[in-house]
């Protein structure tokens, strides 16, 4: 914090050489970092800092934030002493195998995310995509929390806080915060057949209006308790209401993009969905083969007509997006046409 001059009464933060101003660091680390530096220089509390971090790391575990905020960036070069090189240089190498004509220049700057990874121990150059492909396939993969939360951002305050005259160990505070489980992605199917996600049939049990946990039968991800249902009147309402929101926020921003592109733009144009008619075996009929069809909804090659990772409004986009998703699933679980 500085002083310009004796009549300023606000300081200002100023950093230099720390994450805060680092190209090669996530946004989320930074925004932490900055707001974690200046709360405790104007509070001088560490408790008050400590709450916040609670709060932060909650926020990460919960996968509430957007994607914008965990992209990171690393340069490139021509060549590497080890056979091996960085996670950005495996990303280039999967990417000039589907694409050759995608060359990365010398020392350039390439944006990349980590994604989960079943099981403790992963390589961490098998779990690199980049922004497109996470947004792309929203429903097979979801930010790696906890490689953010102790690599970046506990590592960055560490190399501040265990300083004199703090000396805070930020991993202990992080051991015993609470961490909720990670959302349900809405997201149409990008892949089909045999394979298929896992976590694309993964299902809910927490009430979309209460928030507490119901008894379902099968994968539905937007559910609602047997105790909402008594009044389902008020609850129609309120998806209704809540989809005709989320539409219109949707319709707002694919005005911006339209502005800005030329392109027809609404809220269904970004991650349009086509929908198949397939059939399965009935099951308890194995001697007849009796089949059924039901209906699979998949995302279409093209996600966007511009899928450009310096706007933000990309990424507000996709966040409509999957709320509008969910709001119509919540419709349809009503039976609201």
């Amino acid at each position: 914090m500085k002083y310009d001059s004796p009549d300023q009464t606000a300081p200002t933060f100023e950093a230099k050489g720390i994450e805060t101003v680092r190209k090669d660091q996530c946004p989320v680390t930074q925004k932490i970092l900055r707001s974690a530096l200046i709360l405790t220089f104007e509070e001088r509390n560490l408790s008050k800092l400590k709450q916040y971090l609670l709060r932060q790391w909650a926020l990460i575990h919960s996968g509430r934030l957007p994607v914008s905020d965990f992209i990171l960036t690393g340069r490139l070069r021509s060549n590497y002493r080890s056979k091996i090189g960085p996670v950005q240089a495996a990303l280039v190498k999967r990417l000039a195998e589907a694409d050759p004509g995608k060359t990365i220049r010398h020392k350039e700057r390439l944006p990349y995310v980590i994604v989960a990874s079943p099981g403790r121990s992963f390589k961490l150059r098998d779990c690199v995509l980049t922004p497109n492909e996470l947004l792309n396939q929203w429903d097979a993969y979801s930010i790696h929390s906890f490689y953010y939360a102790t690599k970046h951002v506990n590592a960055a305050l560490n190399r501040c806080f265990s300083l004199e005259p703090f000396n805070v160990d930020i991993n202990i505070w992080y051991q015993s915060a609470p961490k909720p489980f990670k959302r349900i992605h809405h997201w149409p199917a990008t892949k089909c057949g045999s394979s298929a996600m896992i976590s694309m049939y993964f299902g809910s049990d927490i009430c979309a209006f209460c928030s507490q946990k119901s008894k379902v039968s099968g994968s539905a991800k937007a559910v609602v308790c047997d105790s909402c249902k008594d009044d389902m009147v008020s609850i129609s309402f309120l998806a209704s209401k809540r989809l005709n929101q989320v539409q219109q926020r949707a319709n707002s921003l694919a005005d911006i993009c339209r502005r800005c592109n030329g392109f027809i733009e609404n809220s269904g144009s970004y991650a349009p969905q086509r929908v198949s008619q397939k059939q399965s075996l009935v099951d308890n009929v194995p001697s007849f083969h009796l089949k059924q069809s039901y209906k699979t909804h998949n995302l279409r090659s093209s996600i966007a007509n511009c899928t450009c990772i310096d706007c933000p409004i990309s990424y507000k986009r996709h966040e409509m997006r999957e709320s509008e998703i969910e709001a119509l699933s919540l419709c349809e679980s009503l039976n609201i046409s």
